[in-house]
């Protein structure tokens, strides 16, 4: 574990109320660590896929896919690379949406959809470990996985919900202070709808 994961966990257990540790391999490992280490990846990858943070974003030309069959409304689809999590901006104006293709085995497979072929230039939002994270997002990390852990390590459910609200403002104030480093020239179109649910935490 790096000391990274070791700062967000720490930091997640002083919003719990709970001792910190100085790290996360122990023989045994104390029990609060056993409780919220499942939850830590899973809090990363929540706060991420809600905003196209900079520390996150990738950017690809893709091809359509010659594995998913044409339908009568979008005759090309967009395979979502390993390790995406989601579509951010898009480099057309419209004739597309974001969607999932379910193949044969059952497995789900985030796409993009679209009335046009031909390459695509998209930003997307990418999974991250805690090491390459910008600190506005790990303070809000940090509250998403306290809220997470809040009931399989205290039980309080009241804890839990306070916790989710809290989650939810520091991802928004995150927001207010992500993109200054930046200044881009041709904006592509970004994900409308992904936006106004961020912006309703």
């Amino acid at each position: 574990m790096s000391d990274a994961e070791t700062s967000l966990v720490n930091g997640a257990l002083v919003h719990l109320g709970e001792d910190t540790v100085s790290s996360l391999v122990g023989d045994p490992p104390p029990s609060r660590i056993v409780k919220i280490l499942p939850h830590l990846q899973k809090s990363i990858d929540a706060v991420l896929v809600k905003y196209g943070w900079l520390c996150a974003l990738d950017y690809f030309t893709l091809e359509p896919s010659a594995l998913i069959p044409a339908n009568w409304r979008f005759q090309y689809h967009y395979v979502l690379p390993a390790g995406a999590l989601r579509f951010w901006e898009v480099s057309r104006l419209n004739g597309w949406e974001r969607g999932v293709w379910i193949r044969d085995d059952g497995a789900t497979v985030p796409v993009l959809r679209s009335t046009q072929g031909g390459s695509i230039n998209v930003s997307l939002v990418m999974r991250r470990n805690a090491d390459a994270l910008d600190k506005n997002v790990s303070d809000a990390i940090e509250f998403e996985l306290a809220a997470r852990a809040a009931r399989p390590i205290g039980g309080s459910v009241e804890r839990a919900l306070e916790l989710r609200k809290i989650a939810d403002q520091a991802v928004l104030s995150a927001m207010g202070t992500d993109g200054q480093d930046a200044k881009g020239d041709d904006v592509m179109i970004a994900d409308r709808v992904g936006n106004l649910r961020a912006a309703a935490l």
